[in-house]
């Protein structure tokens, strides 16, 4: 009797571990952080602002609003959370590739690497 209990739940064991079933998403780390694309990197925007007078240059704009619970931004001028026309700069005494500020509801919000 003990050897039968012992091979059903060696059985069982087995059939569980030949299962098929996919539990795992295309994309587990959805919903996407807020973040702009630009020259292949993302910058996280946060809810800091910029004053406008430190704004240096206009260097880019949102051309696609990506939906953060559906998929990740892939292509430079992409966004999460700035909506299509939102423009973007550098920042005075700052390198682009660690700050950036994207417009954004009425005010300049940091973007960081």
């Amino acid at each position: 009797m003990q050897r039968i209990i012992m091979l059903m739940v060696l059985a069982a064991v087995m059939l569980t571990g030949c299962s098929s079933a996919n539990t795992t998403s295309e994309y587990p780390l959805l919903p996407a952080p807020p973040v702009i694309v630009w020259e292949n990197k993302s910058y996280v925007v946060s809810e800091l602002t910029v004053e406008e007078e430190k704004l240096d240059q206009h260097i880019g704009t949102v051309k696609r609003f990506i939906d953060p619970q559906k998929a990740f931004p892939e292509r430079d001028e992409d966004s999460t959370i700035a909506p299509v026309g939102s423009k973007f700069y550098t920042v005075k005494d700052y390198d682009s590739s660690s700050l950036l500020a994207v417009y954004r509801d009425g005010e300049y919000r940091k973007a960081m690497r």
